[in-house]
């Protein structure tokens, strides 16, 4: 105990981490699976963020949908599929959960 008092900063980079932690689980939105959905007329990423969201920001939601697809605004076409975050216990049994090999930068 004395070598932590002797060391102020180890002090203070455990502390950090430990809110990092606890800042990750706070934040943690559940169980995320994938996707693949038809948009079908009348469907826009707002309508389909209320229906599969869960318990995440429709906005989050949204711009996850963007960058899995490629999106370069919120405009979506009847007819085209989309890969969709389904987050949480929500997932319609309609809806066939596929796995994605994610490139991250």
């Amino acid at each position: 105990m004395n070598w932590l008092k002797k060391n102020p900063h180890i002090t203070t980079l455990l502390g950090a981490c430990l809110l990092f932690t606890a800042y990750l689980f706070i934040t943690d939105p559940g169980d995320v699976t994938y996707a693949e959905i038809e948009v079908e007329h009348g469907d826009s990423l707002w309508s389909l963020a209320e229906q599969y969201r869960g318990k995440m920001k429709s906005d989050e939601w949204i711009k996850l949908v963007k960058a899995e697809n490629e999106l370069s605004n919120v405009r979506i076409i009847a007819g085209n599929s989309l890969v969709i975050p389904v987050v949480g216990d929500d997932q319609p049994n309609s809806i066939n959960s596929i796995e994605i090999a994610r490139n991250v930068k």
